[in-house]
């Protein structure tokens, strides 16, 4: 019995030993993942202000491109202006120029524009001609040339009739 009694105490002594050495253990684990956790908020808490301030920055730069391309938009719109303008110039002393030539010279001009590939400016110069100019001039052109620009004069005024 006494060898029983001195195995079961060294049994027991064994069992409570390595118990303690468990909870020390978990204590120690514990204290490791408290110190992970707290390294891991900071790190986070790090992050976030670098996310908060590069945010910043890109919103700024945004707002600058935007700003710029607002800018830009507006150059744009006045030199497309001043461009109108200018073109209105010429094409008005053009207009002037074509209504006091005589009707053969104009004719000529004219076709050697569609010759050169350049029908829609002729177009562009008949649609701001009097009315009765056009039809002189019309007469002149041979058959194809008329028909193609009498075409072209239709559909024009289709066109305005439908936007009013």
């Amino acid at each position: 019995m006494y060898k029983i009694l001195v195995v079961l105490s060294f049994f027991i002594l064994t069992n409570i030993s390595a118990k303690m050495m468990e909870e020390g253990t978990f204590v120690k684990e514990k204290q490791e993942l408290i110190k992970l956790k707290n390294e891991l908020d900071e790190f986070y808490k790090i992050k976030e202000k670098e996310y908060k301030i590069n945010k910043n920055k890109l919103l700024a730069l945004d707002k600058d491109i935007q700003e710029k391309l607002d800018q830009i938009e507006k150059t744009k719109k006045e030199n497309q202006r001043i461009l109108d303008e200018i073109n209105l110039t010429i094409s008005s002393k053009a207009m002037t120029m074509y209504g006091k030539m005589k009707i053969k010279i104009v004719k000529n001009i004219l076709e050697e524009k569609i010759k050169a590939g350049q029908i829609n400016e002729v177009f562009d110069i008949i649609i701001r001609l009097k009315n009765k100019r056009v039809m002189e001039l019309l007469k002149k052109f041979d058959t194809k040339t008329s028909t193609k620009l009498m075409d072209m004069l239709n559909k024009y005024k289709e066109n305005k009739i439908k936007e009013k």
